[in-house]
């Protein structure tokens, strides 16, 4: 249960909301909580600067101050019988003035984090601030980590690429003979090469490494090796601050709905390419396997 009461009432009358950020928390001042810009969220964090935090002095003119309901500005009071303002023949030499402040004046905001100043640059933010990773960095370190799988997938291929090599010398002899006699040269088939149960062997090799890969770096480390190149990583949806280990159920839906289809990419080409540019139009970055495992991918640095 959350400590503070969620929702959105209404903005009171006369009064500015504060914009999306981090602030104080009004519950506990060692840590901060997300204002969404209309009410306060769940989602909290260890205050920047606990130590510099004061709580708001009360004054009779208008004033920042934070409430559960959110920050906003506080309207002066007034005693409707009291005149503001003294007439100059009553006042004393040196008398200092009730009001130092104009009425209603508004007051700044405090603090904001860099995290606001990125969301209102139009980078895509999670729920508790973090920014989203860019398509570009997505793509880059899809390429390096399908490097690296199909490295390792050919390294175990190896003996079934082998069995491929008289079949290959008997071709070349073939195109020697033909070329010799003046004849054209002659066709080749890739079942002449390999049959059908290697094609599939390799296939099943590819998908068994691939699988491990992702899912075990993405267990242990919320990602890839390519993803911690670019400075990635993989997060729970609307979580961009978590540090916990990502859930087996999680790991492995993103997985298959990731290297499944480019596995048999001769099959799911189209599904593939989809997949590959769908965070170009969701606005929160999110690929179809991130979508199916609920997860996000963010910027660590």
């Amino acid at each position: 249960m959350s400590d503070i009461p969620i929702g959105s009432p209404p903005v009171p009358p006369g009064r500015h909301a504060a914009p999306q950020g981090w602030y104080p928390d009004p519950v506990d001042h060692s840590r901060e909580r997300y204002w969404d810009g209309w009410s306060w969220s769940r989602n909290t964090r260890t205050a920047s600067n606990p130590a510099g935090y004061q709580q708001p002095v009360q004054h009779q003119q208008g004033q920042l101050q934070i409430h559960p309901q959110g920050p906003y500005q506080q309207p002066p009071r007034q005693d409707p019988y009291q005149q503001p303002y003294q007439q100059p023949h009553q006042q004393q030499p040196h008398q200092q003035r009730p009001y130092q402040q104009q009425p209603y004046q508004q007051q700044p905001y405090p603090q904001r984090t860099d995290q606001h100043a990125a969301g209102r640059a139009g980078v895509a933010l999670t729920a508790d601030g973090v920014p989203a990773a860019g398509w570009g960095w997505r793509f880059l370190a899809g390429i390096v980590d399908l490097m690296i799988v199909s490295i390792v997938a050919d390294i175990f291929s190896i003996p079934i690429f082998i069995k491929m090599i008289p079949a290959i010398q008997d071709y070349f002899r073939a195109v020697v003979a033909a070329t010799q006699r003046g004849e054209a040269t002659p066709t080749i088939s890739p079942t002449d090469l390999i049959g059908s149960s290697d094609q599939m062997l390799i296939t099943l090799i590819s998908l068994v490494v691939g699988m491990l890969y992702f899912s075990l770096f993405w267990r242990f480390k919320a990602a890839t090796p390519a993803q911690l190149l670019c400075g990635l990583r993989v997060v729970p949806a609307d979580h961009g601050h978590n540090t916990d280990l990502l859930p087996w159920p999680m790991v492995i839906v993103r997985a298959l709905t990731w290297w499944v289809p480019i596995a048999v990419s001769s099959v799911l080409l189209i599904f593939t390419v989809i997949n590959v540019l769908f965070p170009l139009g969701n606005v929160k970055r999110q690929a179809i396997h991130d979508l199916a495992a609920k997860t996000q991918i963010v910027r660590i640095r």
